[in-house]
C-alpha cells in the first residue's frame, strides 16, 4: 500500500491528477517522492506537500483535509484510492475503473465524465455530480457513484450510462438533459426534474413537484427496482423494496422518452 500524508493544508489549489495508481504503482518510494505536482503555477515534488510511505502498490490512502487538492483520481483506471479526509474539485474525473472512496465531503464535480468504476462518497458533495463540463454534450458514460450524504444541483446532468446514488437530499435539476442511466435520490429533490430529459431514469423516494413537460401515464411495482433498491441497501443507505411509483414520461420537449418514479408509499 502507498500512503500519503498531507503535511499542510494551502490557501493555493494543489492538482493532485498524479494521485491515481496508473501514475504511481510501478514505483518506489523515492519515484513517489519526487513526482511532480502542480501547485499553482509551480511544479514541485510531491514530497513537499505529502509524506509518503510504501512503494509500488495498486492501493493509496490519502490522509488530511484534501479539500484544496482537485483531481485526485483523475483518469483512474485501476487499483484502489482510498481518502480519509475532504477532497476537492474534480475528484475522480474522467475516471475508467477501480474504486475510489472519500470518508469525508467533496467540491463541485465528483465523478464529472466518468467511465467507469466505483465512486463511493461517504459525506456531501456540491454540484455537477457525475455531470458534464461546460461545453461538453455528454456526461458520466459508465461506472457507478454512491453519495451517502447531500448533493448540490443538477446532479448527472447530461448523464449517458451509470448509476449515481445520493442518500440525502440534493439540489434543483436532477438528471437535466439527461441521455441515458440511473439516478436515484433517497432524500428530498429541487425544483425540475428530468428537464430536458431524453432517456434515462429519475427515481425519486419522496414526493417532489414534476415539470408540466412530462405526462403521468402509470402506478407501478417494478421488480428491476426492487433489485435496484435492494442493491443500495447493501451499500447501508436506507432504500429498502417493494413500493409503488407513479410514473411520468418526458422531457415532451425533448423526444419525451425519459422516465421519472416518484414513490407514493412510506418506506420501511
Amino acid at each position: 500500500m502507498i500512503t500519503l500524508t498531507l503535511k499542510r493544508e494551502s490557501n493555493i489549489p494543489l492538482d493532485g491528477d498524479v494521485i491515481t495508481p496508473d501514475a504511481l504503482h510501478d514505483k518506489t518510494n523515492a519515484k513517489i517522492k519526487s513526482t511532480l505536482i502542480t501547485w499553482g503555477n509551480k511544479k514541485l515534488p510531491l514530497g513537499e506537500f505529502f509524506n509518503v510511505d510504501g512503494e509500488k502498490s495498486s492501493s493509496i490512502t490519502v490522509i488530511g483535509n484534501c479539500d484544496k487538492v482537485k483531481l485526485i483520481g483523475h483518469e483512474m483506471s485501476f487499483g484502489s484510492i482510498l481518502i480519509k479526509g475532504n477532497a476537492g474539485y474534480n475528484t475522480g474525473s474522467y475516471m475508467t475503473g477501480g474504486t475510489l472512496e472519500i470518508e469525508g465531503n467533496t467540491r463541485d464535480y465528483l465523478g464529472a465524465m466518468m467511465e467507469g468504476g466505483q465512486i463511493i462518497c461517504n459525506g456531501n458533495t456540491g454540484h455537477f455530480l457525475g455531470g458534464a463540463y461546460k461545453g461538453e454534450s455528454s456526461g458520466m458514460e459508465g461506472g457507478e457513484i454512491i453519495v451517502h450524504g447531500n448533493a448540490g444541483h443538477e446532479v448527472g446532468g447530461f448523464m449517458r450510462r451509470g448509476l449515481i446514488v445520493v442518500g440525502g437530499n440534493c439540489g434543483d435539476f436532477p438528471g437535466i438533459f439527461m441521455l441515458a442511466g440511473t439516478v436515484v435520490i433517497i432524500g428530498q429533490s429541487g425544483d425540475r426534474a428530468g428537464a430536458n430529459m431524453v432517456r434515462g431514469t429519475v427515481v425519486l423516494m419522496k414526493d417532489a413537484p414534476i415539470l408540466p413537460s412530462f405526462y403521468e401515464n402509470s402506478l407501478l411495482r417494478s421488480p428491476a427496482i426492487d433489485v435496484l433498491l435492494n442493491r443500495i441497501s447493501r451499500f447501508g443507505i436506507n432504500a429498502n423494496p417493494g413500493h409503488t411509483f407513479r410514473r411520468f414520461n418526458g422531457d415532451v420537449n425533448q423526444i419525451g422518452k425519459g422516465e421519472i418514479l416518484v414513490c407514493t408509499s412510506k418506506q420501511n
